[in-house]
């Protein structure tokens, strides 16, 4: 048997979940969580996200298919025997108990000396960067800082995996953003891995190494945050990460006929995608675009740091564009400019 440290931490084979009445929430997953990553699964509400984090967990058994946690099947091994811990997006602290003691739980419950619970409570505070906090209770924290204290008491067990069901959900926009990266940095200081459940593309994006996307109970694609968003192989995966403009239609070698016009592609397919800021508006556009053509500016939303227009082509299709707030050129509602792209920057999708 290959050894455990170089086995993944996660694997899921096949795995399928129906539901009485035939609700069928996983059908036929296949992946592999390295030793190590920030690992998310990312999708809609319903998608089946969460029903496979509880099948790691051992909260939901899987109508088929294989769960192994380093190497080692789990069909029979119970929730609480499994080297996992779960963190819901309520946290469940224990409100009579101090933030040492809510970390010293687990440890002492494995029976733990006194001594070696206590080093671990300091090691996970410091972890969390909430020294000096072991002797507040849970309603004298903010909620970020809560947030902590419920991934510290989840980490002094050290588990195998972390298994996140959307964490940050409650929290505000500010906090939101400040809590994605202290969890990256703790992911990244324990060396725990995570398996992180969202429905939020920047949240994935922005901590993660891999995302699966789902869809249906179904995996769409797996791969780092920046190939998801540059190379999707979906209409899927391409819409639900961030806008873009979907050209269809027949091909012709590496050009698509689509709405009116002919759109050049880097290789032949009859689906293709353009998110918004690679397509370039100008009076007159200058030389060295595949794809350019005319058309009368629609809307202008102004979003803070881009602006975003729509533009009507004269050939007929409506196609998007994304400019810096900053940049010298910014078009009214009416006025007529050309619009380009590079073939390189279009993803040709699968389906």
């Amino acid at each position: 048997m290959m050894p455990t440290e170089t086995l993944p931490d996660a694997e899921l084979r096949d795995i399928r979940k129906e539901f009485p009445g035939g609700v069928v929430a996983v059908d036929g997953v296949d992946l592999t969580v390295g030793r190590g990553e920030f690992f998310s699964l990312l999708g809609p509400s319903g998608c089946g996200k969460t029903t496979l984090l509880r099948i790691l967990a051992g909260l939901e058994r899987p109508s088929a298919g294989t769960v192994l946690i380093r190497g080692v099947a789990m069909e029979r091994v119970p929730p609480h025997r499994r080297p996992t811990n779960l963190v819901f997006q309520r946290l469940a602290l224990f409100p009579h108990l101090t933030v040492a003691k809510n970390i010293a739980f687990g440890p002492s419950l494995r029976r733990g000396g006194r001594r070696d619970v206590a080093a671990k409570v300091t090691e996970m505070l410091k972890l969390v960067d909430l020294a000096g906090y072991g002797d507040r209770y849970p309603d004298q924290l903010s909620g970020g800082q809560q947030q902590r204290v419920a991934i510290a008491r989840a980490l002094a067990n050290e588990p195998a995996l972390l298994l996140l069901d959307e964490p940050l959900s409650s929290l505000d926009l500010n906090l939101r953003i400040q809590m994605q990266a202290a969890l990256k940095r703790i992911q990244q200081d324990s060396g725990t891995t995570f398996v992180y459940v969202t429905h939020d593309q920047g949240e994935a994006f922005a901590m993660s190494d891999r995302i699966a996307v789902m869809n249906a109970g179904r995996v769409e694609q797996v791969g780092p945050p920046r190939e998801l968003y540059r190379s999707p192989r979906t209409r899927f995966t391409a819409t639900f990460l961030g806008d873009t403009n979907l050209f269809e239609g027949p091909d012709v070698g590496e050009t698509l006929e689509s709405g009116g016009i002919t759109v050049t592609l880097p290789t032949p397919g009859r689906i293709a995608s353009v998110r918004p800021e690679h397509v370039a508006i100008a009076e007159e556009l200058r030389d060295g675009y595949d794809n350019r053509f005319t058309g009368v500016v629609g809307d202008v939303v102004f979003q803070g740091s881009v602006v975003r227009y729509t533009i009507q082509l004269d050939a007929g299709p409506r196609i998007s564009s994304e400019l810096s707030a900053d940049a010298a050129f910014h078009p009214t509602p009416g006025q007529r400019v050309e619009a380009g792209w590079q073939s390189h920057v279009t993803a040709v999708l699968d389906a």
